[in-house]
């Protein structure tokens, strides 16, 4: 049944998601700890970025990516609806 596909694919990008928020928040830890300036400029750019194209927890840059993680999981659940509606419509 598609519909569990797709439910346990968002559910495992939830997860993978939380690691690299997990992973960034180390890294950032790690440069803050050994070189803040280089830790000041990796915030400011890479790290910003990284963090905008999923969900923009530190508003670094403002607004975030014009297609982000949000939008992705967004469209996944539409097409979980999608497929829930025409499975009602089948029946």
């Amino acid at each position: 049944m598609r519909k569990i596909e797709i439910r346990e694919a968002i559910e495992r990008l939830e997860e993978l998601k939380e690691t690299i928020y997990e992973a960034l928040n180390e890294m950032g830890e790690i440069l803050r700890e050994v070189a803040p300036d280089v830790y000041a400029m990796s915030k400011s750019y890479w790290m910003a970025h990284i963090d905008g194209a999923l969900e923009n927890r530190g508003n670094w840059l403002g607004e975030a990516s014009l297609v982000s993680y949000i939008d992705t999981i967004l469209a996944l659940e539409e097409l979980e609806l999608e497929e829930m509606m025409e499975m009602e419509e089948e029946n």
